[in-house]
């Protein structure tokens, strides 16, 4: 029942992000350049979620909830793609690997990471020994790659199931994640792989709960070990002016020395009006330990915002509306997290608005004089160029910026963008 709230919430996201249109503001004066288009069939299609991931020789790796051209699938299981920089400035790129429906895993909507040792782990939304979604491995070899599933969901009653967002690395080989709720992958000393869920939220099981609940986002892990994510629900059901579903939070995961792990709310969103509601993404966190995202609705204009959260000197943490998208040119409708970059500026993209074919916007936010932030569009998308742009953005090793567009672009099936400042 949850999965189908989630499912029918997120439709509706996506038709009203469609609606963002006009007024187009010239952009920042930087370059912008599409790396690769994608061609669809056995080609990847429609990049989602996930940012794409840099290893240590500069290729970029990412995935696709498209491409493969399997029909069992629906006609696409998802694929991994490479893109490797040549000589001559232009980028090749290869799909990695093409998922099947046969018990692995398929439909990638998140991420992957790479290893020292150039392996990469991600995640499936469906398929598996029970069709809730898989945890997987790609090992590079001789004959290409090679795939292992680390973990089906749903072999246990109150599992997480149908992983929309990618893996945290921890220590000892752990990944950490959220699939409506968090869990925790560890390897086991015979080589296998144990999953535990950290913590259950309480969906209103009582007429005061304020607990969050419907994580599905990427979660962030600090110094000291805690975990950091929101939920999209929850919170202050009340106050939600988009329905009453409540209107997301921010929690903290501390881990206990007796091996259970406690939840901290450290917000709950719609606190005040023209404060943000319901984030379609995850936090990050700065060298001061100060949290930042972005909420898909709610701010001034009701198009999302960006926000910062301080831990005060009593340990209490206070959020500051950043930045209310205004929609239109302007873009809005923010669903990825923003990055955090040199002096502080934050970097992202918005999903909606943009234009006339509302096809989103990338921007950057710049702390100025006087606890104040500017806000700048870096690039407008017109769809030749990609359009909605769902994942985040990632450093090169220069400073350049990577991301990608769920479609748009040559073939109409999204792209790989460079942007250089």
């Amino acid at each position: 029942m949850m999965r189908t709230i989630l499912l029918a919430f997120r439709m509706r996201f996506w038709l009203l992000l469609m609606s963002l249109l006009l007024a187009i503001p010239a952009p920042a004066a930087t370059k912008y350049k599409v790396l690769y288009n994608f061609k669809g069939g056995n080609d990847a299609l429609g990049p989602l979620y996930g940012a794409l991931a840099l290893d240590k020789d500069g290729n970029l790796f990412g995935t696709a909830g498209g491409g493969g051209q399997n029909s069992k699938c629906g006609g696409t299981c998802g694929t991994v793609f490479e893109l490797t920089p040549e000589a001559n400035g232009k980028w090749s790129e290869s799909v990695v690997f093409r998922f099947q429906p046969t018990g692995t895993g398929f439909w990638p909507f998140g991420g992957v990471i790479v290893d020292q040792s150039g392996n990469l782990y991600g995640t499936n939304v469906s398929g598996g020994t029970h069709n809730e979604g898989t945890v997987y491995a790609l090992t590079p070899g001789s004959r290409g790659w090679s795939e292992s599933i680390l973990y089906s969901f749903g072999s246990h009653k109150n599992d997480a199931a149908g992983p929309f967002s990618g893996l945290v690395a921890g220590p000892a080989g752990h990944f950490y994640a959220a699939a409506y709720y968090p869990y925790e992958l560890s390897r086991e000393a015979g080589g296998g792989w144990t999953e535990r869920v950290l913590y259950r939220f309480r969906p209103k099981a009582h007429k005061d709960d304020t607990d969050g609940w419907s994580s599905d986002l990427p979660l962030i892990r600090d110094s000291a070990g805690h975990l950091y994510g929101v939920t999209t629900y929850g919170g202050n059901y009340s106050k939600c002016a988009v329905d009453q579903l409540g209107c997301g939070t921010v929690f903290e995961l501390v881990p206990g020395s007796n091996g259970k792990w406690e939840e901290n709310i450290l917000y709950r969103f719609a606190e005040f009006n023209n404060d943000g509601e319901q984030p379609l993404a995850g936090v990050v966190m700065d060298s001061y330990g100060h949290l930042y995202g972005t909420t898909s609705y709610g701010g001034k204009y009701q198009n999302g915002t960006i926000y910062e959260l301080i831990r005060d000197k009593a340990g209490h943490w206070q959020e500051k509306i950043l930045y209310s998208f205004r929609g239109n040119g302007d873009g809005g409708l923010p669903v990825a997290p923003v990055i955090v970059g040199g002096r502080g500026n934050l970097y992202g993209t918005a999903g909606g608005g943009g234009g006339a074919c509302s096809c989103g916007v990338i921007f950057k936010l710049a702390p100025v004089a006087n606890g104040k932030w500017k806000y700048t569009v870096l690039h407008h998308f017109h769809g030749a160029d990609g359009g909605q742009p769902w994942a985040g953005l990632s450093f090169g090793r220069k400073g350049e910026i990577y991301g990608t567009t769920s479609w748009g672009g040559k073939y109409l099936y999204g792209v790989v963008f460079e942007i250089t400042r």
